[in-house]
């Protein structure tokens, strides 16, 4: 993203004690639950003026998604994202005519009248640059502006979308350019837990949580918040808290960079991400430059690849590659191996759905031989098979059978007695 955030323009009176709430699908899913929104964001004007950002309501956006592909098993994804667009437009709508009949003076915006920029990448585009002109003016007349999350414009005019979950960082964006005081991540779970309740029942809260484990985990499979939106907030220092819109009082998880402690826990939490799939292309040429060939023609489409594995062919002078991708992109990373196979002279594409990438996350792991040995062991000693490992400075990360996912996310959760972390 530019310069634009923190802007000077962004700097005036009304915006002195500026906040930005977000509020999920979840939580506008219907008109009582809009209306439970607005009495929040009518008791946090006591504190100062609002930007709220809201998501489409419910599965609005799944509905759509189902409308297209009755038209077409692969609709054009211009068209798709002018489509999904108006999901968020009937939310910030029903929400300003709610708060402006409380006697509340509101406005909604979508994301192109703001000024939201985004590179021309239809359906995860990113974010790079945001005019503050539009809301800055708008502050001087108004209490709350509502706007459209997860959504934006090119240079072109064409809009565009930020991906799932895109209205976290779309709240991210905005409070870091108008110099917020803090961004509030409304959902319907209190916070950010040691691992996901519903599969882990003794998970438990953290108060705090580091913005690269936070990170780590979004990226890893837990859902409670976007890895783009954490890694706004960590390069423009916005105070970021995850709450729970059906207990307001409730103060949730901060996230922060770390900087007020001098202790942190070793490890923080377990993640499992059972959206991935293990693809190999075989008996690839030991050559110099071959597998960056490989690597720029699936970044060409925008693939997202993880956990590369080059392993030595029984025959000499080939390698077999293996990587992980999103289960989304399997048809177009098979595609993209296929075209090069008489380009570079590979072999056969070989694909595994069975597959998920269960991870332990935590500050401190670096340097600690012995987190790995207790990882293996409570899963060795239940029979768990370990595909493939990926470790850097925070993760600890093993692909096991989708069947064994969670059963190894508890082995590892209570290995390490995540149930009685502090902070």
């Amino acid at each position: 993203m530019s310069n634009t955030l923190k802007s000077p323009e962004a700097e005036s009176l009304h915006t002195s004690a500026l906040s930005v709430l977000k509020f999920g699908g979840t939580s506008v899913k219907n008109i009582a639950r809009i209306q439970h929104v607005a009495e929040i964001i009518q008791k946090r004007l006591e504190v100062g003026p609002i930007i709220v950002v809201v998501s489409a309501m419910g599965d609005t956006t799944d509905y759509l998604v189902k409308l297209a592909n009755q038209c077409t098993p692969q609709p054009n994804k211009r068209e798709m994202d002018l489509l999904l667009s108006t999901g968020e437009q009937i939310s910030i709508a029903l929400l300003a005519i709610v708060l402006q009949s409380m006697g509340i003076r509101a406005r909604s915006f979508t994301g192109y009248q703001v000024g939201i920029f985004t590179e021309s990448v239809f359906s995860k585009a990113r974010i790079v640059d945001l005019k503050t002109e539009t809301l800055t003016a708008a502050l001087k007349d108004h209490d709350v502006l509502v706007v459209a999350g997860f959504q934006g414009l090119t240079e072109t005019g064409d809009i565009t979308t930020l991906g799932r979950g895109g209205s976290d960082t779309t709240a991210v964006a905005l409070a870091g350019a108008m110099q917020a005081t803090v961004c509030d991540i409304y959902t319907d779970v209190d916070g950010v837990f040691t691992a996901d309740p519903n599969t882990i029942p003794t998970a438990k809260l953290l108060k705090t949580i580091r913005y690269e484990e936070v990170l780590e985990m979004a990226r890893l499979g837990a859902q409670v918040i976007h890895p783009r939106a954490v890694e706004l907030a960590r390069q423009y220092g916005v105070k970021l808290r995850v709450r729970n819109t059906f207990k307001p009082e409730h103060e949730g998880t901060t996230i922060h960079g770390g900087e007020e402690v001098e202790i942190y826990r070793t490890v923080s939490g377990v993640a499992i991400d059972k959206e991935q799939v293990r693809c190999s292309i075989m008996d690839v040429p030991d050559t110099p430059g071959v597998a960056g060939k490989i690597m720029r023609a699936l970044a060409d489409k925008n693939i997202v690849i993880d956990m590369i594995m080059q392993a030595v062919h029984p025959a000499e002078g080939l390698n077999n590659v293996t990587f992980t991708v999103n289960e989304a992109e399997l048809a177009e990373t098979i595609k993209v191996l296929e075209s090069l196979k008489g380009k570079l002279g590979t072999g056969k594409v070989l694909f595994d759905k069975d597959i998920a990438k269960v991870s332990l996350i935590g500050a401190a792991m670096v340097g600690q031989p012995g987190i790995a040995a207790t990882l293996f062991e409570s899963l060795g000693g239940s029979n768990i098979n370990i595909k493939m490992i990926a470790t850097s400075e925070m993760k600890l990360t093993c692909v096991v059978g989708r069947a064994d996912a969670q059963r190894a996310a508890r082995l590892i959760h209570d290995a390490f007695e995540l149930d009685k972390v502090t902070g």
